[in-house]
């Protein structure tokens, strides 16, 4: 190549590397190209242009030129990096392993790259690779935030809570903002039953949040266990406020609000979850809403509707053999309960 293409590259690739930085990937993308088109087997364009695509979200376009360095150096840490980090992108973590398995044999100490191993191996449901991983990437950088965050979620996935809890609450001690982490750790001590640090842990999510449905579902649970059902419903309708597309919290909130005595209340939310669609357990409660109100032949009706769409289930059919025994028809009762205890066979 004549000296002043290789300083045309040199250059292009340079102002390359400075709009890259700036963020600027269009303009680095064209600067790039560029010196492509004098060089296509320089390492530096090859791993730029890889690099630029990477940014941009084209995968696929991206591993094509972290792949042509590999074809030349085995051995370019830019272009293990850079191959592994296209095909995370291309939700490929089964191939974007070995790349990385290859720079780290090079690079042994880089605990970044062994969290991405980590999280591969996460995705793969590959619990005992992604915990090793996890510890490596903590020997080498102590409390690394993602590598805590990880580890932590592969525990709390196991139900290992009192591991998954050492690593969030580590996390929130380095004053991590991360929502996620204050609700897992909450929801870890709702598990517990010790309701009032779950609801410390929901309320520091909701001051960042205050909409977050995790933390309110939460705090609503977590009053619930404290028999305080009138708290638990008004933290439940904060999130109907903003999904109302929330069918099985509808029925929810209606059964809370029925053992109440909230009778009509109850029943508008009954309502609200049928709006969303067919379901068993709202028809259920309208049932037991109008038995209450002491409208027995509703009520049945509601329960035919039931198992007009669950002709088996347990809970509709004892309703259904206590209403026809309270209304007198012991007949209608009898055969309610033939076809309760068919459901046992």
């Amino acid at each position: 190549m004549a000296e002043v293409s290789k300083k045309s590259v040199i250059d292009l690739s340079k102002k390359g590397s400075r709009l890259f930085r700036k963020g600027q990937y269009d303009e680095a993308e064209r600067a790039y190209l560029e010196a492509y088109a004098l060089d296509e087997k320089n390492p530096y364009v090859l791993a730029g242009l890889g690099d630029v695509y990477r940014k941009q979200c084209k995968f696929e376009e991206s591993a094509k030129y972290y792949d042509a360095i590999l074809e030349d150096d085995g051995q370019n840490l830019f272009a293990l990096r850079g191959a592994g980090d296209a095909r995370r992108g291309m939700k490929l973590p089964q191939q974007a392993i070995p790349y990385w398995l290859r720079y780290l044999e090079i690079n042994p100490k880089d605990s970044h790259v062994m969290v991405r191993v980590a999280d591969a191996y996460h995705k793969l449901h590959d619990a005992e690779n992604a915990i090793a991983f996890y510890e490596q990437a903590l020997e080498v950088s102590t409390n690394d935030p993602f590598a805590l965050l990880g580890l932590g979620n592969v525990y709390y996935a196991q139900h290992e809570d009192t591991k998954a809890l050492l690593c969030f609450e580590t996390l929130l001690k380095n004053k991590s903002q991360n929502v996620v982490v204050m609700t897992m750790t909450g929801n870890i001590y709702r598990r517990r039953k010790e309701f009032d640090r779950a609801m410390d842990h929901y309320q520091q999510a909701l001051e960042l949040e205050p909409a977050n449905n995790f933390a309110l579902f939460g705090m609503g649970d977590c009053y619930r266990g404290k028999k305080n059902t009138e708290k638990a419903v008004e933290w439940w309708d904060k999130i109907l406020e903003h999904e109302p597309e929330n069918q099985a919290l509808w029925t929810r909130v209606g059964d809370a609000l029925l053992s109440l005595g909230r009778i009509e209340d109850a029943v508008a939310h009954y309502q609200a979850s049928l709006n969303n669609g067919a379901d068993v357990y709202a028809y259920l409660g309208l049932a037991r809403a109008a038995h209450a109100r002491g409208d027995l032949t509703q009520a049945r009706e509601f329960c035919e509707t039931a198992l007009s769409h669950d002709e088996a289930n347990e809970r509709v059919l004892e309703k259904l053999v206590e209403l026809y025994e309270q209304s007198g028809d012991i007949a209608a009762a009898d055969e309610a309960r033939q076809r309760l205890s068919a459901t046992g066979t």
